[in-house]
């Protein structure tokens, strides 16, 4: 035969340059798509804050007052109750008592703004001065999913049980993938209503007591359920906030129920490995988003330094932080 007349075909050592050049392709495709599907996601999840915060600014308006953390009518005269004291522990939780200090009703900053994001039906369910939050006559309401409380890249958003502190399962719950901001340090499940941020327990702030300024205070910001579910509907009684398993943090703390709908910027950095289920934690990659007092959503990027993150978690601090400071 011919050379002319004989097939041609591939070696092996090009068929495997093709290979490893087809595969050099598809990996540059994927890391393409994946920060295009990242860059469309942070975009949604920046529209939900924005969202968030129109809705605080035209309840604000309507009622005269900002919506509290949540909202607490004391304690039941038959059970346990009332404000909660322990011995100075720093912000590690104490005896169980801090757990079982009934919550109710527990509605949430997000319930009280149902009206201005569209879910008036929802909000006309819900009783607000005896209604309880974790009660079965809500299921369809507090288990309800809304896509403007959860981040698009949260992987563990949606329906959850929270536990008790006794490993309880509780009634199910939607996730919120936001919270509001207690403010800098503090001890939020023992001292629900001394935040110095914008909202604590039974707080009714006015923009005008934002004596920092409201572009320069924190009021909502993201605490992934991938590093801690909890509830968009409130605060329920005997229930518990803890780090979600495979969570990228090296420690897992369990914290008191009023720690469902607040966080707080303490003693870690964003995104800390040592951060606990009370700090805000972002899911997207190297920033965390947060919606400031005058309607303003910023990406604050992980790299922030701890004394301005705290400067404008401060309502009324004084000092002299502002975004432009990362």
């Amino acid at each position: 035969m011919s050379l002319a007349g004989r097939r041609r075909a591939f070696t092996l050592i090009e068929l495997l340059v093709v290979i490893a050049i087809i595969s050099v392709l598809i990996g540059l495709l994927l890391a393409a798509v994946q920060k295009v599907r990242e860059a469309a996601a942070r975009i949604k999840c920046e529209n939900n804050l924005k969202q968030i915060g129109l809705a605080l600014h035209n309840y604000e308006s309507a009622t005269g007052r900002l919506p509290p953390a949540y909202a607490w009518i004391g304690p039941k005269k038959n059970g346990v109750g009332g404000p909660s004291q322990r011995p100075d522990l720093g912000d590690r939780p104490g005896p169980t008592t801090l757990y079982t200090v009934d919550q109710l009703p527990g509605w949430g900053w997000a319930t009280y703004i149902l009206p201005f994001v569209e879910q008036q039906n929802l909000y006309s369910q819900i009783d607000f001065t005896n209604g309880e939050v974790a009660s079965w006559f809500y299921n369809g309401v507090k288990d309800t999913v809304l896509p403007i409380y959860v981040c698009p890249s949260d992987p563990l958003a949606g329906q959850y049980n929270p536990r008790s502190y006794v490993r309880v399962i509780l009634p199910q719950m939607a996730t919120n993938s936001y919270a509001a901001c207690y403010g800098a340090l503090g001890d939020i499940g023992a001292a629900p209503d001394q935040g110095n941020g914008a909202f604590y327990r039974n707080s009714s702030l006015r923009l005008t007591d934002i004596r920092d300024g409201t572009s320069n205070t924190i009021f909502i910001g993201e605490r992934a359920a991938y590093f801690t579910q909890t509830p968009w509907a409130g605060v329920v009684s005997n229930g518990t906030v803890q780090v979600s398993p495979g969570a990228p943090t090296f420690l897992n703390y369990v914290e008191p129920p009023p720690a469902m709908v607040m966080a707080r910027i303490g003693n870690h950095t964003l995104n800390d490995t040592r951060s606990e289920p009370y700090d805000f934690f972002g899911a997207h990659p190297g920033t965390v988003p947060f919606l400031f007092g005058d309607g303003a959503v910023r990406q604050v990027p992980i790299s922030a330094s701890l004394p301005v993150l705290q400067a404008l978690a401060t309502r009324a601090g004084g000092e002299t932080a502002n975004p432009q400071d990362f």
